[in-house]
């Protein structure tokens, strides 16, 4: 993404939910940086000491509303913005939980159909974080944005939920739906698998795999995901967009890339999957994104893996002030 692109947008007025996250704040470092007037809107900051940071620097303003966003203080805070960017701060997906769809599904939409009623109706664009997962059962690989969505858990369905918000709700909105890949990178959550596994191999220890490691996924890396969310915000870009690298990595596969860059001793360690599950493979066709985005990722996985692992070695909590 050539940064003059960027700066034609610089005095881009930006309303944000989920800037304290790991994706959010990435974005927040890159939408400063370009310039943008940037407003964080939530019932709090996120964890993010970036963030929290560049709010007490006077760099980004931050309104503090009800979790459902449904008082008065929401919608005043999104009325100047020419850009709404919903990048909340949900649990990753995980098995399928039957037992906490509703709640999942409320969880989403409750704050979102709010913020798109009080912006929508002036015709500004919308950018939506959703999640390659919502494809579940893929009916080829690589996945494409026409393919049916087949959600094998609450997480995918209910960020499905949400895209079906957006078109109900945004009837006068241009709309980004990005959907990501698996993002990973330097500042990620210290509970995610990449991490998780890093620190094992560091440790000495054996990562763990879960089940036959045969379970694929496309990594992609956070800077490059950054890339194309900026991209489908000064393009004002009107649709759904897969956000990855086209290219699988099974699980086996990833935790042995890490033992050897971490010189790691012990070889990965499958461990038996909880029930009976299916394989699962999730790689995403980004044809549309190169061709209406210009995106193009940038970083292979064993150099971004690199990156991660050298930030977790500096680092044992993560400052994403010099990782952004």
């Amino acid at each position: 993404m050539a940064s003059a692109t960027y700066g034609r947008n610089s005095a881009m007025r930006v309303a944000m939910t989920g800037g304290g996250g790991f994706l959010g704040s990435h974005l927040l470092a890159r939408l400063i940086g370009a310039g943008s007037l940037v407003t964080l809107v939530g019932p709090d900051l996120g964890p993010s000491r970036y963030t929290a940071s560049m709010v007490a620097a006077g760099r980004a303003r931050f309104v503090r509303c009800d979790a459902d966003f449904t008082d008065s203080v929401a919608a005043r805070s999104i009325a100047d913005a020419s850009a709404l960017v919903l990048m909340d701060s949900l649990p990753q997906p995980s098995a399928s939980r039957p037992e906490r769809l509703v709640d999942e599904v409320e969880a989403s939409l409750a704050p979102l159909v709010p913020l798109l009623c009080a912006f929508a109706s002036r015709g500004g664009h919308v950018v939506f974080a959703s999640s390659g997962a919502v494809y579940g059962d893929p009916v080829r690989t690589p996945s494409r944005e026409s393919d049916l969505p087949r959600p094998r858990s609450t997480f995918a369905l209910a960020r499905l939920a949400c895209e079906h918000a957006l078109r109900l709700c945004s009837a006068t909105a241009t709309v980004s739906v990005l959907r990501y890949g698996t993002v990973y990178g330097p500042g990620e959550s210290g509970s995610h698998v990449i991490p998780t596994m890093i620190r094992a191999a560091l440790a000495g220890d054996a990562p763990e795999v879960e089940g036959d490691g045969s379970d694929e996924h496309d990594y992609v890396h956070i800077a490059d995901a950054v890339d194309a969310t900026m991209s489908a915000l000064v393009r004002r870009a009107d649709g759904v967009y897969n956000v990855g690298t086209g290219i699988g990595t099974t699980m086996i596969e990833l935790a042995s890339l890490i033992v050897w860059l971490t010189g790691g001793k012990a070889a990965p360690l499958k461990r038996p999957a909880d029930g009976n599950p299916a394989r699962a493979s999730l790689i995403l066709d980004t044809s549309r994104a190169r061709s209406d985005l210009a995106f193009a990722p940038r970083h292979a996985l064993a150099d971004g893996l690199k990156e991660e692992v050298g930030w977790l070695k500096a680092t044992s909590e993560g400052n994403l002030k010099s990782a952004a």
